[in-house]
């Protein structure tokens, strides 16, 4: 690292900013149809033109608008990722990470006590902070092309029982379901998080194969037997002793030969790589209570605790940032 870097690094939060504002003003989308100048984009998201214009030259400076002459457009990664009618749009993503902006000025404060600085409720407080997140999730697992990197990472052919704990929008499950016709799937979430999954779920027609079960895995029995139990993004959330009675409760609930799948930022045992993975715990010192980014060595000790035999790591590729930690059940 240089000078630069450094710099670049330390400044990081205005290229973040500019990009949130941009999505929650509508500029991408007032640029979808056809190139505007600086008032005519001003006069669409109704916003002043002195506030517009540097807005969109920073936007044009960081890649993704295109300027000629007075006039702006979309660049190919804008069109892809940042209008709403996009399959792909990254927004919801986007909007949430603009939502925990005064999270993050508190993270001195966090470092201090070591304690969270918003409620440590999964986002469940209120029916617009679940749909945020549960939105944002899917948003992240679409744009990226979650569903098919896992498909090809790993087999489910022999696969027709899956519990998915912690599914949030059921993106996974239903990646999974439409590429396996004989696949039924089973999600494990809280109530308030059930309800939004139920509108996913319905809008793909796949109800009739999907069931959802409203719970809280720290407290509730799990139903049903399973060959595989499938958890993305969960383990970051809670603390190491806390992880260790969820895949106790994973083993029970699996068939004997059953696999456990576990996706998530997995580190090495320095803690500190990969990069995202190490700054995301970050985010879990700020928003949990004990949670943190864990390392695979870590990971196994949970699992082999709870009686799996054979545990290994598949490294997933770019975009993910992720990977799979598989244990399975004699």
């Amino acid at each position: 690292m240089d000078f630069s870097d450094l710099v670049r690094l330390a400044g990081g939060y205005l290229e973040a900013r500019a990009i949130q504002v941009a999505v929650s003003l509508g500029v991408f989308d007032a640029l979808q149809e056809r190139s505007r100048d600086a008032p005519a984009v001003a006069q669409a998201i109704g916003a002043d033109l002195r506030g517009t214009e540097p807005l969109l030259n920073a936007l044009t400076a960081l890649g993704l608008l295109e300027k000629r002459d007075l006039f702006f457009s979309l660049a190919p990664v804008a069109s892809a990722y940042l209008v709403k009618s996009s399959p792909k749009y990254l927004g919801g993503m986007i909007l949430f990470d603009a939502s925990l902006w005064d999270c993050w000025g508190a993270l001195e404060q966090a470092v201090r006590t070591g304690k969270p600085v918003r409620p440590p409720d999964m986002y469940q407080s209120d029916t617009e902070t679940t749909e945020r997140f549960i939105y944002a999730m899917h948003s992240l697992v679409q744009a990226r092309g979650d569903g098919q990197i896992l498909i090809d990472a790993m087999d489910f052919s022999g696969v027709t029982e899956l519990l998915d704990i912690g599914s949030g929008p059921g993106t996974y499950p239903i990646s999974l379901c439409r590429k396996f016709p004989k696949l039924k799937a089973t999600i494990f979430d809280l109530p308030g998080t059930i309800k939004v999954t139920e509108r996913f779920v319905r809008e793909t027609g796949l109800a009739d194969r999907i069931r959802l079960v409203a719970g809280d895995y720290r407290r509730d029995a799990i139903p049903g037997s399973y060959q595989l139990v499938f958890l993305s993004n969960i383990i970051h959330g809670e603390c190491a002793e806390e992880n260790e009675r969820l895949m106790c409760k994973a083993y029970a609930c699996l068939e004997p030969r059953g696999r456990v799948v576990i996706k998530d930022h997995i580190l090495d045992d320095s803690l500190s790589h990969p990069p995202v993975g190490a700054t995301f715990s970050l985010l879990m010192l700020l928003t949990t209570e004990g949670g943190r980014c864990y390392s695979f060595n870590e990971v196994r000790g949970w699992l082999g605790n709870a009686g799996f035999k054979r545990v290994t790591q598949i490294p997933l590729p770019h975009p993910l940032t992720s990977s799979l930690v598989v244990g399975e059940k004699d």
